[in-house]
């Protein structure tokens, strides 16, 4: 056995045990998502230092049974877990099971070679022309699906990086980029690679992901408080915090910056003479809420009052949003909706029977 695989057979032994540790730690879907996460990718470790030895030749009833089904299933469970520690409210929903289709469709596919005897899997699978036209196609829409999910966990952490705190974005953002990372990697390799050997590189990158997380969930819990306070450098005091909601406050009063459709923190930062970070701690620990949830508060305020007048019923709907700072008008009724449990039409409709 080389180096490299006992390096290998070392590493899923302890992705298994870490795995074990965050599942049992904390009975949460963040932590019991990036434990099957863990379990299935030290299982596939496994089974690619099986199907690489003289043992998948003893049984070659194992061969390709599995691989191409594990590496459909990492997308939606990192999914799951970004949800999970992104979104405050986060409820598992039926329609979360519509990313495993690609899953049952590609069985549906392997079918045939599913149910072969050994002895027809022996000769299926060392003919040249299927490995051409029958694995390699598998190979090309497993790294497909791998790359779509790597980039759609990119975007999901961009989507909600201003709403965490730094702790839980620096966890986050480091996670889907070694991810994406991995699906280019494995994707480089379908591509170039000679031997199913020379994919222990994509294993020994992905077990840098594993060790990761075990380390943050498991060995280290406050590691990411550690880094937040790298990070920020230095924390106001309570009274400082205070003086900076006030003087946030008395900004959106009377400049009213919400109705900016780019409006970022760095900018409310820039106005108020401080820091992007320090702007971050008052709204964590002073004004307990969101970037986000605190400028749509002001400006739904601002939107029922264009509803409510009659100067401005000409207006459509669109366009109220568009006034109000919003971008357009699905964001603005969802945000009209979370904070009135209405929608702008028949808020505007209840107001012009009054």
């Amino acid at each position: 056995m080389s180096i490299i695989r006992l390096i290998l057979l070392i590493q899923a032994l302890f992705t298994l045990f870490i795995a074990g540790g965050i599942f049992f730690k904390e009975n949460s879907i963040k932590n019991k998502s990036i434990a099957v996460f863990a379990v299935l990718f030290g299982f596939e470790i496994l089974y690619f230092l099986f199907g690489t030895s003289k043992a998948g030749l003893i049984y070659p009833e194992l061969r390709v049974r599995f691989y191409f089904s594990l590496g459909i299933i990492y997308g939606p469970i990192l999914y799951l877990h970004f949800k999970s520690i992104l979104e405050k409210n986060f409820t598992l929903h039926k329609s979360y099971f519509l990313h495993f289709i690609p899953l049952i469709l590609l069985n549906i596919y392997m079918m045939d070679s599913i149910m072969m005897s050994t002895e027809e899997r022996i000769s299926y699978f060392d003919n040249r022309d299927i490995f051409f036209n029958y694995i390699m196609p598998l190979n090309y829409f497993r790294s497909a699906h791998q790359i779509v999910y790597g980039v759609i966990l990119i975007l999901l952490y961009k989507k909600h990086q201003k709403e965490v705190e730094v702790n839980t974005k620096f966890y986050v953002g480091s996670l889907s980029l070694l991810y994406f990372t991995s699906t280019i990697v494995i994707s480089l390799l379908v591509f170039f690679a000679n031997t199913w050997r020379d994919f222990s590189l994509y294993y020994l990158l992905n077990n840098f992901i594993i060790f990761l997380i075990g380390y943050v969930l498991y060995e280290n819990p406050k590691f990411f408080q550690e880094i937040k306070k790298k990070y920020a450098h230095s924390n106001l005091s309570h009274r400082e915090i205070v003086q900076l909601k006030e003087s946030l406050l008395v900004l959106f009063e009377h400049e009213l910056p919400y109705l900016n459709k780019q409006l970022n923190i760095d900018y409310l930062a820039n106005k108020l003479n401080t820091k992007p970070h320090y702007l971050s701690q008052t709204f964590s620990n002073e004004i307990k809420e969101n970037f986000n949830d605190f400028v749509n508060r002001y400006r739904i305020e601002y939107s029922k009052n264009l509803l409510k007048s009659s100067e401005y019923q000409h207006l459509k709907i669109e366009a109220i949003a568009e006034e109000s700072g919003f971008n357009n008008k699905v964001t603005f009724y969802k945000a009209f909706s979370k904070f009135e449990n209405t929608t702008p039409s028949k808020f505007r409709k209840s107001h012009q029977k009054m």
